[in-house]
């Protein structure tokens, strides 16, 4: 069956001949023996701890739909609510849909989810569908995406999904609808990790290194040089038990310092962290390189992490909720905001210090405050106040008001 030009019959494989590695990324060229794709790029520790920190951190993230009214925001209920801070369908969470679909972002370009709709076109589910499953199409002045249904890669059926019903977290790049793997696009600098992580296990399971050697002056016997391997390595070696050394016939121990080789080595997996954080724009002591961390650029960095690392998936989420999940009447007074308020919390010393700032000057309540802090409201406690003697902020005309009729009386 075909529809705009596409074929939609349904295909299937071999179970026998089929290869489930066969719509990752296998980019052409290495620099070590290990191809470069999403399943060997996770695997490097750095790469995994950086994506899973943008995802999950995201993903943690309460989602409220705000109605604009004037100068007010209010935030009301909205089946999308739900959706993305509860139960994304009946298979899945909002906490794994949404990592999934900034996972797939990261990774391929394009995080992709199906929309649910019920007989009034309000969201009712949120799918998540694999990047390689689907393919964007112009038809008529609309894009469409042609989606294989099904979670095995093996047969499938597809259908054909207008745009505005396909939720597209799309990566950085040029391209209006695809944007760029993560992956693909630093293919080099990744497989230089890989290289290296290669390199570190034949170093070690091939026990390559030699950290020292036995020194005699003269020549040994064959049948001398095998005891006394023996005897060194049953001591020494990899399953040495330790203890002192007895070296007899002049035999000296000589220890060798850390080579060029090995420090190279260290710097180049030092240097990779600091790239792989470059590429995910997270800072690099969130990924466990602390060697130039200090207390003081700390809590700075993390700042830096929420305004760029998350803070640009953020804004393209909350534009493609508003765009794909409230109806045209929604649209010009309704957005959707990410609560941050859990990732700006810095020490109590210094929260405590900005509630009192913010307070005194009649930006916060005492229940304002009490919200960030997730605790109940207080009775009376929606009062504003300013600092100059405490009064309510709706108290300050009547305050000067008196304040220079008793100034007139006095000079009278």
């Amino acid at each position: 069956m075909k529809i705009f030009g596409l074929d939609l019959s349904i295909k299937r494989s071999n179970p026998e001949t089929y290869d489930p590695t066969r719509n990752m990324f296998n980019i052409a060229g290495m620099v070590g023996r290990t191809p470069v794709n999403e399943k060997t790029a996770l695997s490097l520790s750095a790469y995994w701890a950086g994506v899973k920190l943008i995802s999950e951190t995201i993903a943690n993230l309460p989602v409220d739909v705000v109605k604009k009214e004037g100068s007010k925001r209010i935030q009301v209920e909205h089946p999308s609510e739900y959706l993305l801070n509860a139960e994304a369908n009946y298979k899945s969470i909002s906490f794994d849909f949404i990592q999934i679909l900034v996972t797939s972002a990261i990774n391929h370009g394009n995080g992709l989810a199906l929309i649910e709709r019920d007989q009034y076109a309000n969201p009712i589910g949120l799918i998540n569908v694999r990047k390689d499953y689907c393919e964007a199409k112009e038809y008529d002045g609309e894009i469409w995406w042609k989606v294989k249904i099904g979670i095995s890669d093996s047969y499938g059926e597809y259908i054909m999904v207008n745009d505005r019903d396909m939720l597209n977290l799309r990566a950085f790049g040029t391209h209006p609808v695809n944007g760029l793997s993560a992956i693909s696009y630093h293919r080099q600098n990744l497989g230089l990790s890989l290289a290296a992580q290669d390199y570190g296990q034949d170093f070690y399971n091939k026990g390559t290194r030699i950290d020292g050697y036995l020194k005699y002056n003269g020549v040994l016997p064959s049948d001398r040089k095998t005891i006394i391997a023996k005897s060194w390595a049953g001591a020494y070696g990899a399953n040495g038990t330790g203890g002192t050394a007895i070296l007899d016939d002049g035999v000296d121990y000589v220890r060798l310092g850390l080579s060029p080789e090995d420090a190279q080595f260290i710097e180049t997996r030092k240097f990779q962290k600091n790239e792989i954080a470059t590429i995910l724009g997270v800072p690099a002591h969130m990924i466990n390189e602390l060697e130039n961390a200090t207390f003081s650029n700390i809590e700075h960095q993390q700042i830096e992490f929420i305004t760029y690392a998350i803070g640009t998936w953020i804004g393209k989420l909350e534009q493609e909720y508003r765009r794909k999940l409230l109806k045209a009447n929604e649209k010009p007074n309704h957005v959707f905001k990410h609560n941050l308020n859990s990732l700006l919390r810095t020490d109590v010393k210094s929260q405590a210090e900005n509630f009192r700032i913010m307070t005194d000057i009649g930006a916060y309540s005492i229940n304002d405050v009490r919200a960030l802090m997730d605790l109940n409201p207080v009775e009376g406690g929606d009062a504003r106040y300013v600092q100059l003697n405490r009064i309510p902020i709706e108290q300050i005309q009547d305050y000067y008001t008196k304040d220079n009729s008793n100034e007139n009386n006095t000079t009278s």
